[in-house]
């Protein structure tokens, strides 16, 4: 199995790897924005650097290792050669240390080791005003290291314009590449990835995220968490196997009758073992990063929130707030409002008066998006209760533009054939293929998704921002006649024309600083 360059558009300090770099200098100066990361390990930065590139942290149970690397460069023209050394040296470095680390020790089995860095040096490492040719030496550079060592690195990216850019130098770099040489995936599954990157261009994808996603951030299944439960509970062993053959919202009534009735209620017990888990998945942060407005999900953890940003997306029902428009509707409640999850059998009865008016706002999204389920099971009851919906939306009008896609690991004919009037089930293995590997056949659907995003994102977001020059050479001709309606339109008034004009340079990537930066010059048209 050979390694992948994943990208992602989202915070580096909660993403779930075996091991992250965390750039700092010569003088171990570690900024803010890095708080995250750091937090507990304070004590433990050294010195001296002793002649290395990184320095690893303690290790923390099921956390990544933490390793500091001096990235640390004058001025703000330093190029990718300044900082490939480090990098280098901390993938060589922890790939090694991650293949002897007990599987007990790390957040998820995965296939590969797993590791995650920044836009290296593009901060005030020095590299700010080179971002172009950064990000370009980055990705040349990941993707060799990746295939070298057998490793997966994820380069998390922070904001829509290192996103894309970090997709366009991928695509500058892989331009005579053929898609299956980079993302080993079946004919049909390429195809498929490049039907729904088109829907997720246009926004017309709405996003169903079921368990599977939280999977790969170690957060147990909810027939795991019944189980432990079970356990406090004092059922006996045959007990146990008994309460398996039930339905899980039975299985948890049962549960919640049984447990000592302490300070710690059912509910709340269930929600502290899921906030065990603090750093969102690989699969999270994909999902996240497509251009896609609305996503519903029957989860009770955070981490989609963490993926997207908390301050960029309002959580239905309980944070009806203004954003950009992103929405997440959390169908059976949240942890953080404990009292409301969805869980036993009286639960899901009150449900439909508890959650109606939100169930009135999925039933819309229905009618007007394409959907996609991730992270389900075709047997799951909360899919099932999914469905319903579906088909109460949309009575008998489903037409094949309308039909929703459910993105599965294995392929069950039967079940395929049972689902064939509602949606287009798409299995990311055939055959015996990665059988009893569910890590495995997770991976295929991480790789999946990361064409997707590929394929997806349009350069526009930095294509006027100066520090990315080097990756727009090829449609230079463009630059300076968007460059003079910058100026034309940095004094426009609101509700003007010039206004609207300069809202979308700036979604080209023309900055308020330009802007400023033109007012200050005493720029007027000629």
């Amino acid at each position: 199995m050979g390694g992948h360059l994943f990208i992602i558009n989202g915070d580096l300090n909660k993403i779930a790897c075996d091991a992250v770099l965390l750039p700092t200098d010569s003088a171990f100066t570690i900024e803010p924005k890095w708080n995250g990361l750091i937090e507990g390990y304070r004590d433990e930065v050294p010195d001296t650097w002793d002649g290395l590139k990184v320095v690893p942290l303690g290790r923390r149970h099921k956390k990544p290792r933490v390793w500091l690397g001096n990235v640390g460069q004058y001025g703000e023209q330093s190029e990718s050669s300044a900082f490939a050394p480090v990098i280098e040296e901390f993938v060589e470095r922890a790939t090694t240390e991650v293949k002897s680390t007990p599987q007990r020790e790390r957040i998820y089995e995965w296939p590969l080791p797993r590791l995650a860095v920044n836009v290296v040096g593009s901060g005030k490492g020095g590299g700010r005003g080179k971002k172009g040719e950064l990000t370009l030496g980055l990705v040349e550079t990941l993707t060799g290291l990746a295939h070298k060592h057998e490793v997966d690195i994820v380069l998390v990216t922070r904001g829509d314009r290192a996103y894309a850019a970090a997709q366009w130098a991928r695509r500058k770099f892989l331009r005579n590449t053929k898609e299956r040489d980079t993302w080993p995936l079946r004919e049909d599954l390429i195809s498929k990835a490049e039907a729904l990157a088109e829907d997720a261009k246009e926004r017309q994808l709405v996003l169903f995220i079921g368990a599977g996603v939280s999977a790969g951030a170690g957060v147990d299944t909810w027939k795991g968490l019944l189980e432990n439960l079970a356990v406090e509970a004092e059922f006996t062993e045959a007990e146990r196997e008994l309460l398996k053959t039930k339905d899980l919202r039975d299985q948890a009534t049962l549960v919640e009758s049984a447990l000592p009735k302490t300070s710690a209620t059912f509910k709340k017990r269930v929600a502290d073992r899921i906030r065990e888990r603090q750093h969102y998945s690989l699969m999270h942060g994909l999902l996240a990063s497509l251009p896609s407005k609305e996503a519903v999900t029957t989860n009770f953890d955070e981490l989609f929130e963490d993926a997207v940003g908390r301050d960029a997306i309002a959580v239905l029902p309980k944070d009806p707030r203004k954003t950009d428009g992103r929405l997440l509707l959390k169908l059976h409640g949240s942890v953080d409002r404990h009292d409301g999850m969805i869980l036993t059998r009286a639960d899901y009865l009150r449900m439909p008066r508890q959650y109606g008016a939100l169930m009135g706002l999925v039933q819309g999204l229905l009618m007007m998006r394409k959907m996609v389920f991730v992270g389900y099971s075709l047997s799951d009851e909360d899919f099932h209760d999914l469905l319903d919906e579906v088909r109460a939306a949309r009575g008998d009008d489903m037409t094949d533009v309308g039909r929703g896609t459910v993105l599965t690991l294995r392929d069950d004919h039967l079940e395929r054939r049972l689902w064939k009037s509602d949606l287009d089930t798409v299995p990311l293995v055939a055959g015996d293929e990665y059988e009893d590997d569910i890590p495995g056949a997770a991976r295929q659907l991480e790789l999946f998704l990361d064409l997707v995003g590929y394929l997806a994102v349009p350069p526009a977001a930095f294509f006027l921002d100066e520090a990315y020059a080097d990756l727009t050479a090829s449609e230079s001709e463009l630059i300076e006649p968007l460059a003079e309606l910058v100026k034309l339109t940095a004094r426009s008034g609101k509700h003007t024309v010039g206004d609207q004009v300069r809202a979308f340079l700036m979604k080209l990537g023309a900055g308020a600083t330009q802007a400023q930066r033109i007012l200050s010059a005493g720029y007027r048209p000629s």
